[in-house]
């Protein structure tokens, strides 16, 4: 008779092995984890090698990363060189990882003999921001004209109709928010509040109520779902707000 027990193993089990399946199909083989940014970037471009589309406008872009402003209505942004070009995006910002760190904080690297702070020194003496750096539910492809206008503000309402260059994405730069579309708000909510719980990032109460809520009310679509049975087998450990089925 078979127990409680057997049961949960043998869900443990075949729950390993769609991993490690959806992994072979989708790789080939298993990705390393990656243990910084740089590394990170080409796993990034890899997952979404069968799915190539960026995060906040949906353009699709080719093996070079070059985005098809016509798949994602930006036409207008066709002369601005940046938004050729895909980049990786931290969903929950790097200034939001790290500003607390005394490496961000304070001059403790140096370079041609000038002391410096912030990141980039961050990156070179902090061992556990680069794992928070490089952690794969964090990061997706965004058009660079996107990722450099949206900066290191937080996800919030905008009360405005505008759209950014064609793209359902909106700008405040007075409170420093940005609203994505529909579409995203799950995707950004689920992200933020994984990286808030696993590296115990604080966000304000209001911060994690409307996420939580953008979390409910948008809930992960089927790419959401392949892409987090991806990111699993490489990280080793699930995101808790995107259920697997």
């Amino acid at each position: 008779m078979v127990n409680s027990y057997q049961v949960v193993l043998l869900y443990m089990i075949i729950n390993y092995l769609m991993l490690f399946i959806v992994s072979i199909m989708c790789h080939g083989a298993l990705a390393v984890k990656p243990d910084s940014f740089s590394k990170a970037k080409h796993v990034v471009y890899q997952i979404f090698s069968t799915n190539p589309k960026t995060l906040y406008c949906g353009c699709r872009f080719d093996s070079k990363h070059q985005v098809d402003l016509n798949s994602c209505h930006m036409n207008s942004a066709i002369d601005k060189k940046r938004a050729h070009k895909v980049e990786i995006e931290h969903i929950l910002a790097a200034d939001m990882l790290g500003h607390n760190l005394n490496c961000w904080q304070n001059n403790i690297c140096e370079r041609h003999g000038k002391p410096y702070k912030g990141r980039k020194c961050c990156e070179k003496m902090d061992g556990k921001f680069r794992q928070i750096e490089s952690e794969l539910y964090n990061l997706w492809p965004a058009v660079g004209l996107v990722n450099i206008a949206r900066s290191n503000y937080s996800y919030g309402v905008v009360d405005s109709d505008d759209k950014f260059y064609g793209c359902d994405f909106k700008i405040n730069k007075v409170t420093h928010e940005v609203e994505p579309s529909k579409k995203v708000k799950g995707i950004v909510a689920r992200a933020t509040l994984f990286m808030s719980d696993k590296y115990h990032i604080p966000l304000s109460k209001n911060k994690r109520q409307l996420y939580l809520s953008w979390n409910k009310a948008f809930p992960p679509s089927k790419w959401e779902k392949e892409w987090a049975l991806k990111v699993a087998t490489i990280e080793g450990y699930s995101n808790p707000y995107i259920l697997v089925e």
